[in-house]
């Protein structure tokens, strides 16, 4: 007989995950974030969880780590960081079809440390007056950034919130360490064999005259501007801070590998240098007043919600059901490992990147993965995040950039991103099944 927690969990869920589809499809309903928290609210008042199993259901590690990031991305945007970046790598190419292959290496590398969605807002209005400055047509140049950063976010658990997820729920030892030795080389690849279709591609479409784009180019900016430093970093710490706290935190990555260093929890060290950053910054208060809380609420729901569909009882028999393929425990085989990210692949267009993986952590556990079967959360985190190059659906940077571009008058069409996408998603995560599967 179904209990009364299993009936509720499993109505709760179906009924939010078919609000979460009918939003992406039509745009209509809240946000994503507010459908969680309401779910996870109603999941309390049936008595699912009790208010303080909600409140231990929360992890703390997740949402310091992500203000850590919101509170430099915010820094650095007002600093001109970002912006400056984008424009000197796109200042790179030295002729007019040489832009999308420059723009998809630099906003990847960008995304590697800097969360991608944050990196799809800075980047449309740049990339926008970039086309009206040389008088190219813009969408090559979104998709291209599109594309680009989702490609480039796989490398690291700073890039986007399902690898954020996947890093400090998965019990995985050393993350920024596990997701480099793995993830770096296939991600390097991927980046430059993208960089060169979508050269290949939009070539035909950077039509610009050479005289409009050489004197777009007389000019470029250097990547160290000059002025007076001292007055810059005064006004503006964080463009020194940041890259110190990521040296600091590459250091205890490395070193805790190799036993030389204690092995410091990544939100500390991020959360640590954003503090720091913080207090030192002459505008502060409009950094804090100017920080996504939107999406840290968003993680607040999914952990109550996953919490109360594990206390439920939902999760362990959808786990007993679905049969998750096992990808690196002991029977593990090719077919295996590319079923289950080939599943990944099509569930994402339906829920979502960070939903589907908030879903898949506990489905996972169930399933007996934990701290030593690294590469099935790597193929989870991996194959969530390049299938969002595949539909508008599949990814948060993807919403951002087609409602950014809308209001700006350019319209990304979903068969145009598909037509390109399509083939770039089935490339990245062939690539990336192939070096996954000699870690087996």
């Amino acid at each position: 007989m179904v209990s009364y927690s299993f009936a509720v969990s499993l109505g709760v869920l179906v009924a939010l995950y078919g609000a979460v589809v009918f939003r992406q499809l039509t745009g209509r309903g809240p946000e994503v974030a507010f459908l969680f928290l309401g779910a996870a609210s109603l999941l309390v008042v049936a008595g699912v969880l009790t208010p303080l199993q909600a409140l231990f259901a929360v992890s703390y590690p997740v949402l310091a780590l992500l203000l850590g990031m919101f509170l430099f991305v915010v820094a650095l945007d007002r600093a001109g960081a970002l912006t400056h970046l984008a424009a000197w790598m796109a200042s790179r190419a030295r002729r007019p079809e040489d832009l999308p292959l420059y723009l998809f290496l630099g906003m990847g590398l960008l995304s590697t440390l800097i969360l991608n969605d944050a990196l799809a807002v800075l980047g449309v209005p740049l990339l926008l007056a970039l086309a009206r400055k040389i008088k190219v047509p813009p969408i090559p140049l979104l998709l291209t950034l599109a594309y680009a950063v989702t490609v480039g976010s796989v490398l690291t658990p700073l890039g986007n919130p399902q690898n954020l997820l996947v890093a400090l729920d998965s019990g995985m030892p050393d993350p920024m360490g596990n997701f480099g030795l793995y993830l770096g080389l296939p991600t390097a690849v991927n980046l430059l064999l993208g960089g060169w279709l979508l050269r290949r591609w939009f070539r035909s479409r950077m039509d610009v005259s050479r005289e409009e784009f050489d004197r777009w180019r007389s000019h470029p900016p250097r990547f160290f501007p000059p002025g007076d430093w001292t007055a810059r970093l005064s006004q503006h710490p964080s463009v020194a801070i940041f890259p110190v706290t990521i040296g600091v935190l590459l250091t205890f990555s490395v070193g805790g590998t190799l036993h030389l260093l204690p092995a410091l929890p990544i939100e500390e060290i991020v959360l640590g240098g954003a503090v720091v950053a913080l207090l030192l910054e002459p505008g502060r208060k409009a950094i804090v007043r100017s920080v996504d809380y939107v999406t840290l609420l968003l993680f607040v729901g999914l952990f109550v919600v996953m919490a109360a569909e594990v206390q439920g009882g939902v999760v362990g028999a959808l786990a007993h059901t679905l049969s998750f393929s096992s990808p690196v425990q002991g029977h593990a085989t090719p077919v295996g490992l590319g079923s289950f990210m080939l599943g990944t692949v099509g569930a994402v267009q339906v829920f979502s990147n960070v939903p589907w993986v908030a879903l898949s952590i506990p489905l996972l556990t169930a399933q007996g993965y934990g701290s030593t079967t690294v590469v099935a959360w790597l193929s989870l985190a991996s194959a969530a995040t390049l299938a969002g190059n595949l539909t508008f659906l599949g990814a948060a940077s993807n919403l951002i950039i087609v409602n950014q571009a809308e209001r700006s008058g350019v319209r990304l069409r979903l068969g145009e991103f598909v037509r390109y996408g399509g083939p770039l998603t089935a490339l990245t995560v062939a690539v990336t099944y192939l070096f996954l599967l000699f870690h087996l």
